[in-house]
């Protein structure tokens, strides 16, 4: 288990929590993408934790949405070119269904 464990623990919680602040969902946008950075060093059962916590957030990606627009403007995701491998900043156009968030299944890659 690497040092990152809790990490994703914590982004497993707050990928459903639209009760908590939208600064603190925002910030766990943040926190994806320190994740992202790190993939490589995470073990098996890290990436299957990511992954899961990954499907749960699309699955409440209209709701996400509403909430974290509240502090953030996603078309500023594009304004500040984030790749759209980082699919956790454009989640608007997941909603819209105008963009994919590309689940795959490679060889050493989940995600």
């Amino acid at each position: 288990m690497s040092k990152y464990k809790q990490d994703i623990l914590n982004y497993g919680d707050d990928v459903n929590d639209v009760d908590s602040s939208p600064f603190e969902s925002l910030r766990m946008l943040h926190d994806r993408s320190r994740i992202h950075n790190i993939q490589d060093q995470l073990d098996f059962n890290e990436k299957a934790w990511l992954g899961e916590y990954d499907l749960k957030l699309i699955a409440n990606a209209k709701n996400m949405v509403e909430h974290i627009s509240e502090v953030y403007d996603f078309t500023l995701s594009d304004k500040n070119d984030i790749p759209h491998e980082q699919w956790w900043w454009h989640l608007d156009k997941i909603v819209k269904g105008n963009m994919n968030f590309g689940v795959a299944s490679k060889k050493g890659k989940v995600m």
